[in-house]
């Protein structure tokens, strides 16, 4: 019976071990001690009492952080914390999963005619966890950081030239070319005036979110408590427990223990995880985009037909099956498919061979005998050759190629692919030294095609005078259905001139614990967002 005792005893001491979660620990603990206890007793001899309710589940989740680095949300380089400081800062604009912005620290912009000056006005009565009101001043301080260093988010401030505060509410800006969608662009994290931020979270680490940082709660333990003077109201979540964990491999193997309550597709690879029952796992369509870029100044590739009779032959659908085991979305614009803008109906897609071969024609292309391309220059045969670029260390990006060069060779297309060291690869893409490459890019939340399209620069060698027009009305155009008629004519002429070929976005996905009930809403700005709704009862 000691024996037994002592066991109960070490199991229940090894189920608390996680201060963050005590109350279930209480409650399964007891449910363990009962279950050893009812192994070893003999038939009772009078009616059992009623059984002892379970222990309420606490108003609190627990979440895990490693390659911990700063908790300053513009800075720092871990995945893992830029999600905790998803409690605790806030952005401008809050940007959903359909791309869509709406007000969160601003309560509303105005865009100058010529689309080149913001006028930014801000949420009044907006309180710092340290009490004091939120103004321009600190708007302005976060952007002159951003602008004067390298943070995470240098390419959403890059057309900003200057901002200052006209008054304690409002913030202006110039640009350096208009801009899609200005408010998306304005959706990185909005840090405190003078702000900085040490190693260890104390009084540096102030937000305006609806947790703020309490302090140490226990060895390598942070306590995020729902801040009473949020103005969205209270939190449902009374606190936010961080747990500082060695490695990925432990923060897996915690998520998996039920010791931490959310992981996301950033930390476990969602190719081969597998969730429990109990667990639930929330997609969304990402803006990281795998594409076929095209050298344009390539005399294979300079004409927009042969581009898009490239594009053509590539079957999608059956990439992002079998490369990406459908952990991406299929598409042939270069506009995220769960985007508002989104405009292309079609519930399938798939390689247009016959199309491609009227385009080809009509490009000059020929075929011979065995059904291979060729044109006719100098009365000899230059046949339709070209490599795939692409970096050896990604299995799927050389899949990819592989697949696509093998639909371009059934269609008369002689394709190959190219394997390369990662940096020989950049190097040849700056240098313009190649046919055609696998690439890989983040579209911005505004949908602002610029660095990929625009004339004054970009991967393929490309320029085209209506393009730049159309971007440039994408920065001025403020009504909604204006902004979805010019962006259908940006998408349909980049998808005509293909200077690059869309394939995919990826999937990504946030994982929660049974514990969280409701609330969880990521999107590609922020696997964290609307905190004060996540809920547990």
């Amino acid at each position: 019976m000691r024996r037994l005792f002592t066991a109960v005893i070490a199991l229940a001491a090894a189920i608390c071990l996680c201060s963050c979660a005590a109350g279930d620990a209480i409650r399964n603990a007891g449910e363990a001690v009962a279950g050893i206890f009812a192994e070893n007793e003999t038939e009772p001899t009078e009616a059992p009492t009623e059984t002892e309710p379970a222990a309420e589940v606490t108003n609190d989740i627990c979440i895990g952080i490693y390659d911990f680095d700063t908790f300053d949300p513009l800075n720092t380089a871990s995945a893992t914390v830029k999600d905790a400081c998803g409690f605790i800062f806030e952005p401008l604009f809050d940007v959903d999963s359909s791309y869509k912005a709406s007000p969160r620290l601003a309560e509303s912009i105005e865009i100058s005619s010529d689309g080149l000056t913001l006028a930014v006005h801000l949420r009044q009565g907006v309180i710092w966890h340290d009490g004091t009101e939120l103004t321009s001043a600190d708007v302005v301080y976060t952007i002159n950081r951003i602008k004067g260093g390298t943070t995470n988010y240098g390419e959403l401030a890059a057309p900003i030239t200057t901002a200052y505060a006209q008054d304690t509410y409002t913030v202006l800006m110039a640009l350096s070319r208009p801009v899609p969608e200005a408010a998306a662009m304005l959706s990185f994290p909005i840090v405190k005036n003078g702000s900085t931020f040490s190693n260890s979270p104390d009084g540096s680490v102030v937000g305006t979110g609806p947790f703020y940082m309490a302090g140490m709660s226990g060895e390598n333990e942070y306590r995020l408590a729902a801040f009473d003077a949020y103005y969205g109201g209270r939190a449902k979540l009374d606190s936010v427990y961080i747990s500082m964990i060695p490695d990925k491999d432990k923060y897996i193997s915690l998520f998996g223990a039920n010791e931490i309550n959310i992981a996301t597709s950033e930390t476990l690879d969602m190719m081969t995880f597998m969730p429990k029952s109990n667990a639930k796992m929330t997609d969304f369509v990402s803006n990281d985009m795998t594409f076929l870029g095209f050298n344009t100044g390539n005399a294979v590739f300079a004409d927009a037909d042969t581009r898009r009779a490239v594009s053509m032959l590539i079957d999608r659908d059956s990439i992002v099956s079998h490369v990406y085991f459908s952990r991406a979305v299929a598409a042939d614009y270069a506009v995220n498919p769960q985007s508002w803008l989104n405009f292309d109906t079609r519930t399938k897609l798939v390689d247009d061979a016959q199309g491609a071969v009227t385009l080809l024609r009509g490009a000059g292309w020929k075929t011979d005998e065995n059904g291979s391309y060729y044109r006719d220059q100098s009365r000899r045969r230059i046949y339709f050759e070209a490599e795939i670029l692409v970096n050896e260390d990604s299995a799927q990006k050389v899949a990819a190629a592989e697949e696509i060069a093998s639909k371009l060779r059934t269609a008369g297309i002689a394709a190959s692919v190219d394997e390369c060291s990662y940096e020989e690869y950049l190097s040849r893409i700056e240098a313009g030294n190649y046919d055609m490459f696998i690439g890989e890019t983040k579209l911005l939340p505004n949908g602002d095609l610029t660095s990929l399209v625009g004339s004054a620069g970009n991967y393929f060698g490309y320029a085209n005078a209506e393009v730049d027009a159309l971007l440039a009305q994408m920065g001025t155009v403020t009504l909604e259905s204006d902004i979805k008629a010019v962006s259908i004519s940006l998408y349909e002429k980049v998808r005509d001139e293909s200077p690059f070929a869309p394939i995919c976005f990826a999937k990504k996905s946030i994982v929660t614990s049974a514990k969280i009930k409701y609330g969880v809403n990521p999107s590609d700005t922020g696997y964290v967002r609307a905190a004060e709704s996540w809920g547990v009862k």
